[in-house]
């Protein structure tokens, strides 16, 4: 099951549980005799998405389902991708017009899943970049000294270690560093924002951060506490893959009667020619346009299921779409279908794919059921889990199928910054469940997005068949050494020319990394810089005359080096 919570139901979470329904969350009133009915319903469709481009994450779709009742008031979460509700893409620092890729830590996406996030009925407080100019801000520094809320620069003294999302590359560096921009080459300091006064989101902030650098906002220390959907999300299924079935019980308190399921998908990147590129708005700050790309195109696309929820065994569908979110992500506003949405391709209705079985043609399936004997008996956990194929940004988790009662599926669920364990679970990133399989088979789950040369922590937990949590069971593995350029270091110049996605900054990273690194002397040169170039870049930082006389004095060296070496 993907959904143990139901936020709509918050007050249930203190009441005992039902002896006849392991693990659900049901209330019980005093003055409530009847014995609770359990019904299952499980939700199955195919992501399409967008044909793959050079791998690119942000191809693949962010979804949300929800079920709401006959009048359109909201009933609860079932499940949504990670990226919004464990990993803040919707309410994260950086004004939603930059130009960024999907894994960068800057640009909000208020227009992924607008549908879903404002029928919830629910607000969280809005985060802002943060940052400030010391002492003076710099010439073309067009936003406010203390937060400027539209670029990815001059935010550096309220920065700290970024534990998933990777340091900002676009054309440029990839073209002289070969970077991918999928994979984080290195960890890199970024801004974790901070609670604007006064202001609010429908989206949760990211709640995978569970320790607060130096540098950071206090308001950090909240963000996981804040966000309610950690618990629900998972890892954005794969594209053109029947998904395991999300499973949803309702307990007693929920009467048999009609209900509307809902799926909502966004993909970034899906123009056409009613939607094209650049349609949106021009990028806030000109000297960052090369980065990154216009994450606008077609809006989200909604599908819809009516169905009865009882003990009849009921199967709906729907292949058709039922509208479109905001453009913008400015309301939940549903509209009807129309003819700038494309229907083919993976595109625009067709992110969900057509399914053909005993049932008919559909998009979306929900099959409504009684719970039989059995359904509650926990499964054991796994055994004999093992890690192979780990590379600098990926591994594969495998363990053995117990015998016992069946599980309904394996969660698997990750991080960096510490042992995972029963209390934290929910807040560790999610990963593809593994797959089902007879007691003894060897299933198994890959991640992929890692960063080089960090430890991770891992933990498999079983869930029964009516949904209730398992036993962990964790492991832990170091990625090897990165195979391709990082894209830190360069701490003097970074201080100087204001960032380290100037094209000045990459030219001498260049030459470290092609040159230095081949001889024991350029070895030298390197290890005695770095000793010295972090408190001499802040002396830098703080002090724009020299900060100006570095940067003049770099700039016939960058040159030089760029006529010579052609980088």
């Amino acid at each position: 099951m993907k959904a143990n919570a139901k936020p709509a139901y918050t007050d249930l979470m203190k009441r005992p549980l039902c002896a006849s329904v392991l693990g659900l969350l049901i209330a019980q009133s005093p003055s409530v005799h009847a014995e609770p009915t359990c019904r299952g319903v499980e939700v199955r469709f195919t992501p399409q998405g967008m044909p793959p481009k050079n791998g690119r994450e942000e191809l693949r779709p962010q979804i949300a389902v929800w079920i709401e009742k006959n009048d359109g008031s909201f009933l609860t979460d079932l499940f949504v991708t990670r990226s919004i509700g464990m990993l803040g893409l919707g309410n994260r620092p950086g004004n939603q017009w930059l130009k960024s890729d999907f894994r960068w830590p800057y640009g909000r996406r208020p227009q992924s899943l607008p549908v879903w996030a404002y029928r919830r009925g629910k607000t969280y407080p809005f985060i802002s970049m943060g940052g400030k100019c010391s002492p003076t801000c710099p010439p073309d520094f067009q936003g406010s000294p203390s937060d400027d809320d539209n670029t990815v620069a001059y935010h550096g003294p309220v920065s700290s270690t970024e534990n998933y999302y990777c340091s900002p590359s676009g054309w440029r560096t990839q073209k002289m560093n070969g970077v991918d921009v999928v994979s984080c080459a290195s960890a890199f300091y970024g801004s974790k924002g901070y609670y604007a006064a006064g202001k609010t989101s429908v989206y949760p902030p990211r709640a995978d951060l569970s320790t607060v650098g130096g540098n950071d906002s206090p308001d950090v220390k909240r963000f996981a506490m804040d966000n309610d959907v950690a618990a629900i999300s998972g890892a954005t299924p794969a594209n053109g893959k029947l998904i395991d079935p999300i499973r949803w019980f309702a307990d007693a308190q929920i009467p048999d009667d009609d209900y509307v399921l809902y799926v909502e998908v966004g993909i970034e990147g899906d123009f056409n020619a009613y939607w094209p590129t650049g349609r949106a708005m021009a990028e806030p700050h000109a000297e960052w346009d090369h980065l990154g790309k216009d994450p606008y195109g077609q809006p989200s696309i909604v599908y819809k299921v009516p169905f009865r929820l009882d003990k009849s065994g009921r199967i709906s569908t729907t292949k058709d779409y039922a509208g479109y979110g905001d453009f913008k992500g400015e309301n939940g506003k549903l509209n009807p279908p129309d003819s700038t949405i494309s229907q083919s391709g993976g595109s625009g209705a067709d992110r969900l794919a057509m399914n053909t079985d005993d049932n008919g043609t559909w998009r979306v399936k929900v099959s409504v059921s009684p719970c039989d004997p059995g359904m509650c008996d926990m499964p054991s956990p796994p055994t004999k889990l093992a890690l192979s194929e780990v590379t600098d940004t990926t591994f594969r988790l495998g363990f053995a199928v117990p015998a016992g009662a069946p599980a309904s599926e394996y969660r698997v669920r990750y991080q960096s910054t510490g042992p995972i364990t029963a209390e934290n679970f929910a807040r560790a990133l999610p990963a593809p469940s593994a797959n089902l399989g007879p007691p003894g088979a060897m299933v198994g789950s890959q991640i992929v997005g890692l960063l080089p040369k960090t430890k991770y922590y891992i933990a498999v937990q079983p869930v029964s068949r009516c949904g209730a949590p398992g036993t962990i069971v964790t492991t832990e593995v170091d990625t090897s050494s990165a195979n391709f350029t990082t894209l830190t270091g360069c701490f003097i110049a970074t201080a100087a020319f204001g960032s380290e996605l100037e094209p000045e900054v990459n030219v001498l990273r260049q030459v470290r990394d092609k040159y230095l690194v081949k001889s024991p002397l350029g070895l030298g040169l390197i290890g005695s810089y770095y000793t010295i170039s972090p408190g001499v870049a802040r002396l830098v930082a703080e002090h724009p005359p020299l900060r100006h006389l570095v940067r003049e004095t770099l700039k016939p060296v960058v040159r030089a080096l760029h006529l010579t070496t052609g980088l």
